[in-house]
């Protein structure tokens, strides 16, 4: 039998000549191949789970059937492990939805239709709307279905019903892990994730609580300091100095957590108030006190502690039932004192818009709003609220500067630096517009349309030659080592000028003459721009952060930062180009 003419890999390689295709193969997925997202989900109750389920098997089922069809190049994995598909809140699926946005990826694969979730209506929104809009290919690999078949109309009677099911698979699993986790806590049985400071599970049954010898003097401390008169915050102050790890920073300690965040925790009001009201102490299991269930649409809230629910006597108590009595009269009589003597909780109640973006600027601790009251010499009560660094008004450690500023001061100056952000955005964007009409721009805009075209032309050969080579390589032509090196070599190049036309793809646009910022910037700078009253919503879309300074000076940091920078940069080039113009 003859053999057939084998390529020559170096000619192919090394030839740069042109070898264009046509306008239709590449104007809908670049010359028939797509760009294929392998997305790779396991839900909480499954992680890590060594069965037919597991990521592994995912990822080899999914990325076997990629390699089995030439026209799919695949352009990354996404994996969500651990999060349930109920929600379709997860980082890698967001991280994979931008990338469809952004025109990365045209197809994605699953393994079945519950990795993309068990939401009927959210999972129906994607596969019926969001994904044809954006003419992005999707195939469930276990459920026989692929969006560009031609019987997909037939399928898509199907899918929804299976979208359904797998609803109703989630709710009943939320049920049923719910009633189990119900009836173990009735029997006194301990399902937190971590034991409360004080007490270890026990090695032998982890639903059971011991004593931790290392710390359970501590809380008896704590539990009597209180005891005798010492406030909250003195308390935690007094343990700090002595170098006490704080019950997150123990559990990091001693391995019990490997959360990070934990290294920076110290003694503070919240943390003695919640060991000093822990009803655990008394050897009692105390549940219900948050409540959620995916079954019947209830997200997760705290109830009331009336309702909350308590098992007696299932683990050995630290505290005697006299002492936390006493302990409990003196939290009361302290709240009650507290707001006898203000009226605060009664009167007035500001909105802190800043919770959770406010720091101090030395130890990057949050700053907590109080409320004060003052008297003034007409006998009329002015009411007021400051933030204060939280490690020195609640640890009563002076290691920061004292600093504070007034709630009334911080909502102005944010205010007015919203404004000012938004009205330069605006500005700009304007000034841009206005240069984008001039005909050095046209003459550019048509330019850099030539350069892509044949960036396109490139791409598209090298995509035609990669499909090619792998019809050579199963006919035996190429050997595994040349097909390799060879399909490496066009990919990298592909790839190089697909970065390279998204990059002036994007510099195109900016030449529109109707120009306008990214969509969502767009959006937020033009619902905003005539706000009158600063709201959470306002700060969360714009303030990234705020560090307060002594003497309450402010440095406030914004989401859109390099957004405004490219903005200004782009808008002097554009004015440079016409200057240099102007003058020739």
């Amino acid at each position: 039998m003859a053999r057939k003419k084998r390529l020559n890999a170096d000619a192919i390689i090394g030839n740069q000549g042109s070898c264009a295709l046509g306008q239709d193969e590449t104007k809908n997925h670049r010359g028939g191949i797509y760009q294929t997202a392998a997305y790779i989900r396991l839900s909480a109750e499954d992680s890590g789970k060594k069965d037919g389920y597991s990521l592994q098997n995912q990822e080899m089922l999914v990325l076997d059937y990629i390699g089995r069809h030439p026209e799919l190049n695949l352009y990354r994995e996404y994996i969500d492990n651990g999060f349930s598909g109920t929600c379709f809140d997860r980082p890698a699926f967001d991280e994979m939805m931008q990338d469809m946005r952004d025109g990365r990826i045209n197809c994605i694969v699953v393994k079945d239709l519950s990795r993309l979730g068990r939401n009927y209506l959210e999972a129906g929104n994607y596969l019926e709307q969001i994904f044809p809009f954006f003419k992005v290919r999707f195939i469930s690999i276990n459920d026989g279905y692929d969006s560009t078949a031609p019987n997909s109309a037939d399928e898509s009677l199907i899918i929804p019903l299976k979208n359904i099911i797998n609803e109703g698979y989630a709710k009943d699993i939320s049920v049923k892990v719910s009633t189990a986790l119900e009836t173990r806590k009735k029997q006194g049985k301990f399902t937190g994730k971590y034991a409360p400071y004080g007490y270890l599970k026990d090695p032998a049954d982890k639903n059971h609580l011991i004593i931790d010898e290392e710390t359970k003097d501590i809380v008896k401390r704590i539990f009597q300091m209180r005891a005798d008169g010492m406030s909250m915050s003195g308390i935690a102050a007094q343990l700090n100095q002595e170098g006490i790890p704080s019950p997150a920073a123990y559990l990091l300690l001693k391995g019990i957590s490997k959360e990070k965040s934990f290294q920076n925790s110290y003694w503070n009001r919240t943390n003695v108030k919640r060991l000093l009201t822990n009803r655990m102490y008394l050897g009692n299991l105390v549940y219900g006190k948050e409540q959620s269930l995916f079954a019947k649409g209830i997200t997760r809230h705290r109830l009331p502690e009336e309702q909350w629910k308590e098992v007696e006597n299932t683990h050995e108590p630290i505290i005697d039932r006299k002492l936390f009595d006493l302990v409990q009269e003196k939290q009361e009589e302290s709240r009650k004192e507290f707001f006898d003597r203000t009226g605060i909780n009664n009167d007035y109640q500001p909105e802190n818009l800043f919770r959770g973006l406010i720091h101090c600027s030395d130890c990057g601790g949050a700053m907590k709003m109080s409320k004060f009251v003052t008297t003034l010499k007409s006998g009329e009560k002015s009411r007021f609220a400051v933030y204060q660094c939280c490690r020195r008004k609640s640890m009563k450690n002076y290691s920061c500067p004292p600093r504070s500023i007034r709630k009334t001061q911080l909502d102005q100056t944010v205010a007015e630096a919203i404004r000012y952000h938004i009205s330069l955005l605006m500005d700009t964007e304007k000034v841009i517009e206005t240069l984008n009409q001039k005909a050095e721009m046209r003459q550019a805009v048509a330019s850099l349309k030539n350069q892509i075209r044949e960036m396109q032309r490139q791409a598209a050969r090298y995509e035609r030659m990669n499909t090619g080579i792998y019809e050579d390589y199963r006919d035996g032509i190429l050997d595994e080592s040349e097909y390799l090196a060879m399909r490496k070599h066009y990919s990298e190049e592909a790839d190089r000028l697909r970065e390279e036309i998204d990059r002036m793809i994007t510099e195109q646009d900016s030449y529109a003459e109707d120009y306008r910022l990214n969509d969502t910037l767009s959006d937020l700078v033009r619902k905003y721009a005539e706000f009158s009253t600063l709201t959470r919503e306002i700060v969360e879309a714009f303030i990234a952060d705020i560090r307060v300074h002594t003497g309450g000076g402010l440095k406030i940091v914004f989401r859109f930062e390099d957004e405004l920078k490219q903005l200004t940069d782009l808008a002097e080039k554009r004015k440079e180009k016409v200057q240099h113009d102007d003058t020739e």
